[in-house]
Order: C-alpha cells, then structure tokens, then sequence
C-alpha cells in the first residue's frame, strides 16, 4: 500500500502538472460534449440534474439548461466545506463566490435536498479510465458524492487531454460512472455494464 504521505505529494505534483496544462490550452468547444451527454440513457431517464458553474477553460455545461422541458437544474454554492444544492429558474441570480466561481444568489434560488438529485456532472483537473477523479484539492465534491443521501448517478466532465493513463487514488475518492469528453464517451474499467438507473434507498 502507498504511504498517505506520497500519495498525496503525487496528487499535488500532478495537479499542478494540469493545471499548467490548462493555462496552455486553447478555449474548446462544447458541442460535441452536449451531443453525447443528451443521447445517454441517464441524461434520458433523469428528471433532476447537477451541474457545475465552468471555471476558465473547463467545459462548460450551462448551456445544457436550454432544455428545461423535461429537467430540472440545480446548481451547487459553497457553504463552508459543503456544497449546498439550488434550482435554476429564469429569474435566478448569480453572484460571484470562491475561486471565481459563479454561484447561485440565495434568495432568487430554491434550494434542493442531495437526495433529489438523479445525475451529477462532474468537473474535474483530470481522469483516468477506471472512474477516478483528480479534483482541485479541495475535497467537495468527494464530499458530496459520498454523503449517503445521493443516490445519483456520476458523469465526469473533460476534454480530451484530460484523460490520462492513471491517479493516485485516496480512499474517500468517489469513482465516476461515466466519463465524457469532446471526442469519446468513457464506461470506466471498474463498473462493467454499469446500470442506468437511480439507485435505491437503503431498505427499498
């Protein structure tokens, strides 16, 4: 087993390996994401849909809300070392929070519970093709993803260059089910034949 210690000095080291590689890279274009993303079976069945406000040169799945007649989205807001969960509507505000972020402004946002949620998309600095995540470092989403009240489905979100051969991979990483990028749509190693369908609570 890898010491915690080098695990976690790998995980740096290749952060700031992508996050160099971001700086360098031209803005893309997030069409081809969109195609894929709503021809998946999940995206199909789901009802209540997790975004992410895009940070500079990530792929941006906003403009997914143009198609409001059979989902809903909510979007996440920093709330001390969590992520609090809010509806997009029409006349939902945007304020600017951490790291740049736009996130929603709180009194024109419904909040939503974790267990509404049918599908999360996923950002992240990197993936590899067994469903593990490299993100920024600051653990909300492993947070998110492994409260016991989701019950969703994972897509993670990328470009191309972003899927890479391996991470190092901490025990409270949660693994993606599905990995998409402009050019290909990645069922990870680890969930073979992975089932699109909400899970269900414990003892239903």
């Amino acid at each position: 087993m890898i010491p915690k210690e080098t695990l976690n000095n790998d995980k740096q080291r290749l952060r700031a390996r992508m996050r160099e590689l971001f700086r360098r890279q031209p803005p893309g274009n997030f069409e081809a994401h969109q195609r894929r993303i709503v021809t998946q079976e999940v995206w199909k069945k789901s009802s209540t849909i997790l975004l992410y406000s895009a940070l500079p040169g990530e792929p941006d799945p906003a403009v997914l809300t143009t198609d409001c007649s059979s989902h809903s989205f909510v979007f996440p807001r920093i709330e001390g070392d969590k992520l609090g969960l809010y509806q997009y509507a029409d006349q939902s505000q945007w304020i600017s929070g951490p790291f740049g972020l736009k996130e929603p402004e709180p009194e024109t946002w419904e909040q939503v519970s974790i267990g509404e949620i049918d599908l999360a998309v996923i950002p992240g600095l990197a993936f590899d093709p067994t469903g593990v995540r490299l993100g920024r470092g600051g653990g909300f989403y492993d947070r998110f993803l492994g409260d016991p009240g989701f019950r969703g489905m994972k897509i993670g979100l990328c470009w191309e260059w972003q899927l890479i051969t391996s991470i190092p991979r901490n025990t409270h990483d949660i693994l993606m089910d599905l990995i998409i990028s402009e050019e290909k749509t990645v069922l990870p190693d680890n969930q073979p034949g992975a089932g699109w369908t909400r899970r269900p609570k414990e003892g239903s």
